[in-house]
């Protein structure tokens, strides 16, 4: 059942927007309604988390590319030092994983509790296409780098 909303400012008890829900579950018209009424699509939960990292971690693709096209900032960090391209390297998704570098995500960031970059996440699970994606981006980026 779905939450009834009384602003777009409004919270719920996670310290989650009407943004951040609708974006949990891919409900991309309503993440453009609330977008067209003013919700901050970088707002951030307790946890440091946006609803462009709700959308990428539920592999809801066209609610992601919506929020980009309003600004989602792509290198916001969670108080884990997770980005969006952390958690989409950890689903396997290499649309996803695309549609971020394109954005500008950066290569970079590591959890600050594993230490662990998005090819790690990546390598770890097994998803050969991704690790490959970034690894070609990386050497785009930092020619010179040892793969």
């Amino acid at each position: 059942m779905q939450r009834t909303w009384g602003s777009v400012f409004e919270r719920d008890r996670q310290n989650h927007s009407a943004l951040m829900c609708a974006a949990l579950d891919g409900r991309t018209k309503n993440v453009k309604a609330l977008l067209a009424r003013g919700a901050n699509v970088n707002a951030k939960d307790g946890e440091g988390r946006t609803a462009l990292m709700f959308a990428v971690i539920n592999m809801h693709y066209e609610t992601m590319k919506v929020l980009l096209d309003w600004g989602a900032d792509v290198n916001v960090k969670a108080n884990d030092g997770g980005t969006a391209l952390m958690l989409a390297a950890s689903c396997g998704d290499p649309r996803i994983v695309q549609a971020l570098l394109n954005s500008g995500a950066d290569l970079n960031g590591n959890f600050v509790t594993t230490g662990k970059s998005a090819v790690m996440l990546a390598a770890e699970k097994g998803y050969t296409a991704v690790v490959e994606l970034l690894k070609r981006t990386v050497t785009r980026q930092q020619p010179g780098q040892p793969w």
